[in-house]
């Protein structure tokens, strides 16, 4: 029964399989999970916003209560004043607010006035329910609860379906409550469900179409591509000899897989050693990495790294450490003036092999080879990476060799982003940037650096995020335990947005409790996924003060991105602060993106000077 392997199959048909299969389960999802869980979720939802208008109703009444307490009104004159509040709330359009006390007796209801000081002790829906008795049972026993029963509508005289929560207000003695209609309900989840269905049988058709008509594209292509693959694998004519392929596979997809398991391979490895170097401390641990990759990995055992000084125009060895002890490949007078140095000077890739007095400085012409790569930052040389080889005469060896610089060449070019990270902290040490409390990088530093960090994102074609933090009701910190208390919390969350970020990423402290941080070479829209992390990072975090005590605290963020939000990143920065005033305005803890009205107030801004703030709040 060989022929009747899945693997065996024809990729048309594991298509279709699988397509029918995956719309068998998202029919069964929708039918029998995702529907009766959203209907289950409307119901939890009208029940939860109910039950919030009602302590909203509550908080009003105690309001009129405290200021009873405290004289300034008559106690009735307050009574008098909360039911002719809640007399004119409305919300949902039509849905109201009713008091009545425990005797009970109506005390105040917006549609039946009538009913106003009436006992209701023995009122009725139609299905014999002691509605108004139930709601101060509720009460009694719980303080509050849901109870169903049936009413008729604002404007209505026909009872229909409802369920109303109420709240006892104890001081006065009254029961405080409003619901919401079933039938509304119910006609909001038949719609849904109408929706539901109708979304899922179209997703379905058009799911089995699509696969249908991708798996005969795929298959009629497939063949060509086979074909151009092993020609590739074969090394017959004019083609890319740093791919490597191999043809193991026994259907269509499984021989594309493998024949680009190699560049896979390679693609990983990069990947791997960006993030490796990305959480390295400084840059010499940088190039060790590099140095000992050329050297292990690449076989290309004599590796020298040297460093531009711009300021002196002067070349340097900086790894080996060791190999300004030993003689150079080069006329030591580039040392002295780098601009003698071709690959310095010109900002390209100079190598021997097909032209051994490509470079006149280089002095072992005639036993060796070498490839100088720079590294190119910022628009201009920073370093570069040498590499020296003894001649060999085999073409095999030659394109061993020619192989292992282009991959050297790779890594190097995903370094340089971390080099120039590396770079600018390296600086910042140097300059005591630093904030003392915090540790992290203070406000002139990012004046300084940034723009040199755009520049980069530009030239990589790649994004920065910018993010303003800050904590919310951090004054309360101090008032209530301290500044001391105040200043461990700020190392904490300091300490928090440190780990939640890469090595290469800025987090900046920028003043009081508010920091910035600044994603270095991200995707459009990434910031935001980031931005939610930090969110619920710090709402899970306890902050521990001296005492021993635990706090928990959140932040509000406001944050946009460089150049995709705007093309100066001053503006974006202020922009950012203004989302960071909204988060504060809608309740804290909350991200918020710049819109383009804060963009447009944000034009023509200058960059703040030290100890001034973007915007002021």
């Amino acid at each position: 029964m060989r022929g009747l392997q899945f693997s065996q199959w024809s990729i048309l048909a594991k298509i279709l399989f699988i397509s029918c299969l995956s719309v068998l389960m998202l029919l069964l999802i929708v039918f029998f999970y995702f529907i009766p869980g959203i209907q289950a979720r409307i119901i939890d939802e009208k029940k939860a916003g109910v039950q919030h208008v009602v302590e909203v109703a509550h908080g009003v009444v105690s309001v009129f209560h405290q200021e009873y307490k405290q004289g300034i009104l008559e106690e009735e004159q307050a009574k008098k004043l909360a039911r002719e509040a809640l007399r004119r709330i409305r919300y949902r359009e039509k849905e109201y607010f009713w008091i009545n006390d425990t005797q009970p007796v109506m005390v105040m209801h917006p549609n039946f006035p009538e009913l106003e000081g009436k006992s209701l002790e023995d009122h009725v829906d139609p299905h014999g329910k002691r509605l108004f008795k139930e709601f101060v049972d509720v009460v009694t026993r719980k303080g509050q609860g849901f109870v169903e029963y049936h009413w008729p509508r604002p404007g209505g005289k026909e009872p229909l379906p409802k369920m109303s929560f109420v709240k006892g207000f104890a001081p006065w003695g009254w029961v405080i409550g409003s619901g919401i209609y079933m039938d509304d309900v119910v006609t909001e989840i038949r719609e849904l469900r109408v929706i539901s269905i109708s979304g899922a049988t179209v997703f379905a058709v058009l799911t089995l179409l699509l696969a249908w008509l991708v798996g005969r594209g795929i298959t009629h292509r497939l063949s060509k591509v086979i074909v151009g693959l092993k020609e590739i694998a074969s090394g017959n004519g004019n083609v890319d000899l740093h791919k490597r392929i191999a043809i193991t596979s026994i259907d269509e997809i499984g021989v594309l897989s493998n024949e680009f398991n190699g560049l896979m391979e390679s693609i990983a490895r990069l990947n791997h050693f960006k993030k490796v170097i990305e959480e390295d401390d400084t840059l010499e641990d940088v190039y060790t990495r590099l140095w000992e990759t050329f050297h292990g990995a690449l076989n290309l055992t004599q590796c020298l790294i040297y460093e531009v000084d711009v300021m002196n125009h002067t070349l340097k060895v900086v790894y080996p450490v060791d190999a300004e002890n030993q003689i150079l490949p080069c006329n030591p007078e580039i040392l002295v003036n780098c601009e003698l140095c071709k690959a310095k000077k010109t900002g390209r890739e100079v190598a021997s092999m097909d032209f051994p007095r490509i470079c006149r400085h280089f002095l072992w012409f005639e036993s060796h080879e070498h490839v100088c790569l720079p590294m190119s930052i910022g628009g201009g040389t920073v370093g570069l990476v040498q590499f020296i080889m003894e001649k060999v005469e085999t073409h095999a060896e030659r394109q061993s060799r020619i192989d292992g610089v282009f991959k050297a060449g790779q890594y190097l070019k995903e370094s340089l982003p971390v080099i120039e990270s590396k770079r600018l902290l390296q600086t910042l040490r140097e300059s005591a940037l630093r904030d003392p409390l915090t540790g992290l990088h203070n406000r002139r530093f990012l004046q300084e650096c940034i723009d040199g960090i755009c520049f980069g994102a530009m030239r990589r074609h790649k994004s920065l995020g910018v993010l303003m933090c800050d904590m919310d009701h951090f004054k309360q910190v101090n008032d209530t335990y301290g500044h001391g208390a105040g200043d461990a919390v700020l190392k904490t969350l300091a300490k928090l947005l440190r780990s939640h970020v890469r090595g290469t990423d800025l987090v900046i402290r920028f003043g009081g409790e508010e920091f910035l941080i600044v994603l270095v070479d991200i995707d459009p829209g990434e910031t935001g996924q980031i931005a939610e992390k930090l969110l619920s990072s710090v709402a899970a975090c306890e902050f521990r003060i001296s005492d021993g005590r635990i706090l928990r605290k959140t932040v509000s963020i406001g944050y946009g991105e460089f150049p995709g939000d705007s093309d100066q990143f001053w503006n974006v920065l202020k922009s950012a602060d203004v989302a960071l005033y909204h988060s504060k305005t809608m309740g804290r803890n909350r991200a918020t993106r710049v819109d383009s009205r804060m963009l447009m107030a944000a034009d023509q801004v200058e960059p703040p000077e030290e100890g001034e703030k973007p915007v002021s709040r």
